[in-house]
């Protein structure tokens, strides 16, 4: 059957499946399931993630591998793995758990209501390809970076197998067909459960291979629907798959040349032969790819072994090892930089009894993180057009799938049901299916709460604590106050587009803000998603950064906070953001103290418009203030290593801007519409009100060669004191009392008349101070004669 075709003058035909692979080539829509779900809960989906799971360095490092014990933490990842089978259930128990999932599998297969039964056999399929290079001693000699299905996540199951289920170890197999199983996957398991079977691609060295014991294979045949395949060799299933009666499917977070490799690929190494062992069908010909097969409607492979009576067939559970995720098939791992994981290892475990439902899950995933790869394979980003989860509609619509193919793996004439349910999240942040969202019938993801009973970081709105920023922002709701206990915090914060309050337990001590630190990372603190002046972060110490703070598109409120010794920028703004920024200390960074970046949009320009008031802005290794519009007011700006302030359009006022550039007089402000007013200036500047004095801060900062000039490893930097010295009386910070000086500053009652000077102490004369202090109840007292 035909259809015509035409596009301008030209006319031509197309086949029927040309037809049907145009339409299927769109992009499924959001939240629009297809498929019957599976499990218990149908179409439920678990998602484990617990940071503390990975404490490795990365390759190259000089931190080990990532399957050692000091860089995977067996304990944790043993939490993650009951977490997860008790959120698949909904049971309070670990055995109730199971034995519900034996229970459903059963009833669903036409079996009685039965748990499991002493005796029967499990066959657990990992993902092993990595290991393609072993010694005749068993010992992995090549690839040792690369990721495979974890040993503490083998273990984890086992434990789980035989502790809980109460399974023997000598009716469990686990491996890989295709690979060995190598002595460091050996050594963690096999000591706790020696009498396990541990399967690879022979039977060396104790392990059990894929044949029978005396070398045959079994008798199962497995059949593709691919007409291609008619003149192939008979495939045959390993002898531990045929004995099963349960498999449980262990597969990997990995990108690949065909987008993904997931659960239902993962069975690509349960057959006795590589994939395109020559001879027989070649499995990668099934595969999306930009040269043979790009776009949707294709006959894929996954849909016959995930259709199988003895693969899919068999399968009481879908887990994929999330924990460090690998990029390529060979799985080299990456650091992942989507919400939450900011910059971290994934460290996650999905959990599912549908198949569909757990692959369509871990892609959304992998196309958020490494969008080039699941779009494009070895190819340019695009170029699979949707060829990756294009095994996920032909699985969820087995019985009529867009490709037309009469799926029949059991070659008896019966084709396939719908194998599970497909849908995409509604967007990566809030990662909502259709039934989180009871619009539908589709995917629920469910994501267990990381309250902790005494952790550091408390929800005081609802009173729930947590151990990790993430998890406090990502279960808080607009408006809801966040209280930080002192300690130092290497995690990044995004506050994910939520006005929330996130604070020290005390943003006006600056002994509580100096012990409350937010260390490291690319951006230790961002807001991206609109914030507005209702979002406030107060009273840290932000500091070991590339940027301390980002702001894009947003007008946070940033208060109280020591952001200082930065890579980059303290504060760097862009995307015309107009946050207030009040009483901070940016110091010693080796950016600028506070970047503006200007973008431009066609024929506009995106300024950035900051209120920055009573900060103290010194010793940047760069300009105190670069770029933008900004609001200056009572700042201190001194002993940066360029300009003071270098702006477009700056308005300043009640500041004190000295001792820029190594001192120079004529560099402290650069810019040609700056309004500037009532403002100690060294060189001067014209304006009502400035003066060129001065200030008699009471310590400048500088730095210490420690004895030793020629050696710039050991100098550290001292800060200053920017209070302005006082006959009649100035704050000293450090003895927390009130010190008389020989001098006093002439910016001491030389601000805008105008100003508010009250909350300044007495003896004041009536008038606002210049600098940082000015207006305050730190500002420097006033003599009365």
């Amino acid at each position: 059957m035909y259809i015509i075709v035409s596009i301008g003058c030209i006319w031509f035909t197309l086949p029927l499946t040309s037809q049907k692979q145009l339409k299927a080539a769109d992009p499924h829509p959001v939240n629009d399931p297809i498929g019957v779900a599976r499990g218990i809960h149908p179409g439920r989906v678990v998602w484990v993630h617990d940071p503390n799971a990975t404490d490795w360095e990365g390759p190259d490092m000089h931190d080990g591998y990532w399957w050692q014990n000091n860089n995977t933490d067996q304990a944790v990842v043993d939490k993650m793995m009951s977490e997860a089978i008790l959120l698949l259930t909904g049971q309070a128990n670990e055995e109730a758990a199971w034995d519900a999932i034996f229970r459903y599998f059963n009833q669903s297969g036409g079996k009685e209501n039965v748990g499991y039964q002493f005796g029967e056999k499990i066959t657990i399929k990992v993902n092993m390809v990595a290991v393609s290079n072993v010694d005749g001693a068993g010992n992995q000699i090549a690839h040792l970076h690369w990721v495979n299905t974890s040993p503490q996540m083998i273990l984890a199951l086992l434990r789980q197998l035989v502790n809980v289920v109460g399974v023997a170890e000598s009716d469990i197999t686990v491996g890989d067909t295709t690979q060995f199983f190598p002595n460091h996957y050996w050594d963690h398991c096999h000591t706790e459960f020696p009498n396990v079977h541990y399967l690879a691609n022979n039977g060396n060295l104790s392990r059990r291979g894929p044949v029978s014991s005396n070398g045959k294979n079994c008798e199962v045949p497995f059949y593709w629907s691919d007409p291609v395949a008619g003149s192939k060799r008979q495939d045959y299933l390993p002898v531990s798959y045929a004995e099963a009666t349960y498999l449980i499917n262990f597969a990997c977070l990995k990108g690949h040349s065909s987008g993904v490799t997931l659960c239902a690929k993962n069975h690509y190494g349960s057959f006795i032969r590589l994939p395109p062992a020559a001879g027989y069908y070649d499995l990668h010909l099934s595969l999306p790819n930009p040269q043979w097969s790009p776009g949707t409607g294709h006959y894929r492979a996954h849909i016959d072994i995930t259709g199988h009576p003895h693969l899919g067939g068999k399968t009481l559970l879908y887990l994929i090892d999330g924990l460090y995720g690998g990029y390529y098939w060979e799985g080299m791992p990456f650091r992942w930089y989507m919400e939450p994981f900011g910059g971290d290892w994934p460290s996650s475990l999905f959990a599912s009894q549908d198949p569909v439902a757990i692959d369509s899950v871990a892609y959304d995933f992998l196309l958020q993180e490494w969008p080039d790869i699941v779009t494009g394979g070895t190819g340019a980003s695009g170029s699979l057009e949707g060829g990756a989860e294009d095994y996920l509609h032909e699985a969820a619509l087995a019985y009529n799938p867009p490709s037309g193919t009469f799926y029949d793996p059991n070659n008896d004439g019966i084709g396939l049901a719908s194998l599970g349910v497909h849908e995409h999240w509604n967007n990566p942040v809030d990662k909502q299916y259709s039934r989180n969202l009871e619009t539908g019938d589709g995917i629920e993801l469910v994501i267990p709460s990381f309250a902790t009973v005494d952790g550091p970081i408390e929800n005081v709105t609802n009173g729930i604590r947590y151990d990790y920023f993430r998890y406090a922002i990502g279960e808080a709701n607009p408006g809801d106050q966040i209280v930080v206990s002192p300690g130092i915090y290497n995690e990044p914060i995004n506050f994910d587009g939520k006005n929330l309050t996130i604070s020290s337990t005390d943003p006006s001590d600056l002994a509580m803000v100096a012990a409350t630190v937010i260390e490291g990372g690319n951006q230790a603190v961002t807001f991206a998603g609109g914030e507005d002046v209702n979002c406030v972060l107060a009273g840290f110490t932000i500091t070991g950064a590339v940027t301390g703070i980002y702001c894009s598109g947003a007008s946070p409120t940033i208060a109280n906070c020591c952001i200082s010794a930065n890579a980059g920028s303290g504060i760097r703004l862009s995307q015309s953001s107009n946050p207030t920024i009040a009483n901070c200390n940016i110091s010693g960074n080796a950016g600028c103290g506070i970047t503006m970046n200007k973008h431009t949009q066609g024929r506009y320009i995106l300024y950035n418009h900051a209120t920055i008031s009573n900060c103290v802005i010194t010793a940047n290794n760069q300009d105190g203030i670069m770029g933008g519009m900004p609001s200056i007011t009572n700042c201190t700006i001194a002993v940066n290593f360029h300009h003071g302030v270098s702006c477009i359009k700056p308005m300043i006022t009640n500041s004190i801007i000295y001792l820029n550039s190594l001192g120079s007089d004529f560099v402290q402000i650069e810019s040609n519409f700056a309004t500037v007013t009532y403002t100690d200036i060294q060189g001067g500047w014209p304006g009502e009100g400035n003066i060129d004095t001065d200030p008699y801060f009471v310590a400048i900062g500088f730095l210490d060669t420690n004895g030793t000039p020629e050696n710039l490893d050991d100098d550290f930097w001292v800060e200053g004191d920017y209070h302005l010295q006082s006959q009649a009386g100035r704050w000293d910070p450090v003895s927390q009392t009130w010190i008389q000086d020989v001098v006093t500053s002439s910016c001491i009652d030389s601000g805008n008349p105008g100003s508010d000077w009250t909350a300044e102490p007495q003896p004041s004369g009536g008038r606002i101070n210049m600098g940082a202090y000015g207006g305050t109840a730190k500002a420097s007292k006033s003599p009365t004669d």
